[in-house]
């Protein structure tokens, strides 16, 4: 486990922070280790992904933080191309063996973006 990956209950964000349609990047430190995701605001929600294209191991952002969503409906991969469902995290196209994004845990809980508990393995 990433010693650098946000533990359950910790606060990421005010869900009033992102627009419909845009996203954030978070980064974390521990020691050595860094993590990073990204947050999405959806027209029924949040969702949060590892911030990692699946095709290369590369940042989803452009060098400036920037995370690109097209149409408010697709994550494109700043260093490829690629894209993906923002709402799932699918592969759509683009460079890739089509593995979609890493999903990550997170809950809305009075308007603010928590992590949430993982998934039973």
């Amino acid at each position: 486990m990433n010693p650098a990956r946000p533990g359950p209950g910790t606060v990421l964000a005010r869900e009033q922070e992102l627009a419909v349609g845009q996203a954030k990047c978070l980064h974390f430190e521990g020691g050595e280790a860094r993590f990073s995701l990204i947050l999405i605001r959806l027209e029924t929600g949040v969702a949060a992904y590892e911030n990692s294209c699946p095709h290369a191991r590369f940042p989803l952002e452009k060098l400036n933080g920037e995370v690109i969503v097209q149409e408010g409906r697709y994550v494109v991969c700043a260093a490829h191309g690629a894209s993906f469902r923002a709402k799932d995290g699918a592969f759509v196209a683009g460079p890739g063996d089509g593995r979609g994004l890493q999903p990550f845990p997170i809950a809305v809980e009075d308007g603010l973006i928590i992590v949430g508990q993982p998934p039973p393995p």
